[in-house]
């Protein structure tokens, strides 16, 4: 295992690393947890505190994949909670189990203060996956980055050309509260929403990232202020397949008379903008695992990867909905 000392110095995006990996994979998924029979295997570690849903599996399933392609071991505790303190216990046991790398995606800057300087202590190289502007001192530290703040702007943006000079009064359903995701988001949207005079939040309820959990707050919001909103934004696609439904039960027609706009890429809500019944999603790729093996394998080769990679986007809607379907999840 090899500590070294890189500052983040450059910029580049991964569209090539995810269609190199997928080849090399054969496209083939994978329940593996990357443990190798090599005793001698490189041993990385990662932790985050968002609880299960499916663009969180997802991600997961990416990391056993990368790892089981690198022939590398993967080390990974489900989250009990959504906590800074769950996060710090977990990354302090993950740096007493012999491992060689260390993947965080940080609940807030807390953790990184108190666990950078135990790895670095350790010589053990860090891989950071953060929206947040995070300093990271001498510390070895690549940043894989996800600009949750920007994915609200988009929505936001979807809803302002397509309600343009026209009243526009939003529902917003929420993540998980205390969420990181769910905070930038909220953030993003509101800050874009707020240059556009005729558009407003009219009420806004937690949807948990959580089909079921938002249907029924959408339909808490329809019974006590029915007729009384033109849009909805939600922090996921899971979120918003719940306001779907909720719409459609009550009789309103989603893609006529209200908008819906969310986050993430899932098939099912790409098949509903194919169905005149959503508007946009704006694709939040999950499979990092392969960008973050493929820095580690190149470390291992005695290359100096990009230290800061930024992760792509792209804003889905019924110009492009039939042909990305196929390549989402």
């Amino acid at each position: 295992m090899k500590s070294r000392l890189i500052h983040l110095i450059a910029l580049i995006t991964v569209s090539l690393l995810f269609t190199g990996c997928f080849i090399l994979l054969g496209c083939k998924a994978s329940l593996s947890d990357g443990i190798t029979d090599d005793e001698n295997a490189v041993r990385v570690a990662f932790s985050q505190t968002e609880l299960n849903n499916p663009w969180i599996t997802d991600m997961i399933n990416s990391f056993k994949m990368a790892a089981e392609y690198q022939e590398m071991e993967f080390i990974y505790h489900a989250p009990d909670e959504n906590t800074t303190e769950w996060q710090i216990n977990d990354l302090e046991e993950l740096l007493n189990e012999n491992i060689d790398y260390l993947i965080i995606a940080p609940r807030d800057t807390t953790v990184i203060e108190e666990i950078l300087p135990k790895a670095e202590k350790e010589g053990i190289p860090v891989i950071l996956m953060s929206s947040q502007d995070v300093q990271t001192g001498d510390v070895f530290a690549t940043s894989i980055s996800t600009d949750y703040f920007q994915e609200g702007v988009l929505c936001a943006r979807v809803l302002a050309e397509k309600y343009q000079g026209r009243r526009c009064r939003i529902v917003e359903i929420k993540g998980t509260e205390g969420s990181s995701i769910a905070r930038d988001r909220s953030a993003g949207f509101h800050s874009e929403i707020s240059k556009y005079p005729l558009m407003s939040i009219l009420v806004a309820e937690v949807g948990d990232f959580n089909r079921i959990t938002a249907q029924r707050a959408m339909e808490h919001i329809i019974v006590n202020y029915p007729n009384q909103f033109d849009a909805v934004f939600a922090h996921s696609d899971e979120d918003g397949l719940g306001v779907l439904q909720a719409l459609k039960v009550a009789g309103y027609k989603p893609g006529e008379n209200i908008s819906i706009v969310s986050v993430n890429g899932l098939q099912d809500v790409i098949k509903a903008i194919i169905a005149g019944e959503y508007t946009a999603t704006v694709e939040s790729n999950p499979r990092l695992g392969f960008v973050a093996f493929d820095i580690i394998a190149q470390i291992e080769r005695d290359f100096s990867p990009s230290p800061y990679v930024v992760m792509p986007y792209r804003v889905i809607n019924s110009d492009n909905a039939e042909e990305l379907l196929a390549s989402s999840y």
